[in-house]
């Protein structure tokens, strides 16, 4: 009889854990069922990835590659994703709420994607040597084509001190150079999302800091 691996029933149990937390999320807010049905693809998409990369340090392009354009068309079929009036999460550029749900999708998948792939390079110059797959670029594009460029970047931000806290004590125990970082970029994600009020207003302030800033230098 085969063994059966504990990573199976794990992977189970925590996708079954995070699938009523999410309801719960969802329900608390008083959100559409849309939503939850978007954030539980994203969800389903980071499980996969995360278990993925720690075995084997790739993420399997069927997820990202697939993702992004899912991630594009859940933004046109539920707008609420990234526009929902008198909350944090609004986004109105055209006055067509399709057309500006598919609009923040689309960026924050150039954000997402291009945060980390400007990192890949610059790590790759700097250290000589390949700092992070293009495998977790496409991930990041696939994440802030889900929630947004805002979003996308406090993950992008938030996800080194899950690196520090989760990667340190690996390459002191184990020796191991290698580290994946799409882990610790799904669990920004999924805090990010849950304290997604928090995060956008801290966005939203730096933005208007920064907005300030520029027409008070131009001016």
């Amino acid at each position: 009889m085969a063994k059966i691996s504990i990573r199976y029933p794990l992977v189970e149990l925590l996708t079954g854990y995070l699938f009523v937390h999410l309801y719960l999320f969802i329900q608390y807010r008083q959100e559409s069922p849309c939503l939850f049905a978007g954030y539980l693809a994203l969800c389903c998409a980071l499980i996969i990835s995360t278990f993925v990369d720690l075995e084997f340090l790739i993420i399997p392009n069927e997820v990202t590659c697939v993702g992004i354009p899912v991630a594009l068309v859940l933004s046109v079929l539920c707008p609420g994703l990234h526009h929902e009036p008198e909350t944090l999460r609004s986004f109105s550029l055209s006055g067509i709420i399709r057309l500006d749900a598919l609009i923040a999708s689309l960026l924050g998948v150039l954000v997402g994607g291009g945060l980390v792939f400007f990192c890949s390079v610059v790590g790759k110059w700097v250290f000589r040597k390949e700092a992070m797959g293009f495998g977790d670029v496409k991930l990041m594009g696939m994440v802030g084509g889900m929630v947004g460029w805002k979003l996308a970047v406090a993950i992008f931000f938030v996800a080194p001190f899950f690196g520090l806290l989760m990667g340190i004590p690996v390459l002191l125990l184990k020796k191991k150079h290698l580290i994946p970082y799409g882990p610790f970029l799904s669990l920004a994600t999924l805090l990010c999302i849950l304290l997604q009020d928090y995060f956008l207003g801290l966005m939203n302030s730096y933005v208007q800091l920064f907005t300030v800033l520029f027409t008070g230098f131009h001016s």
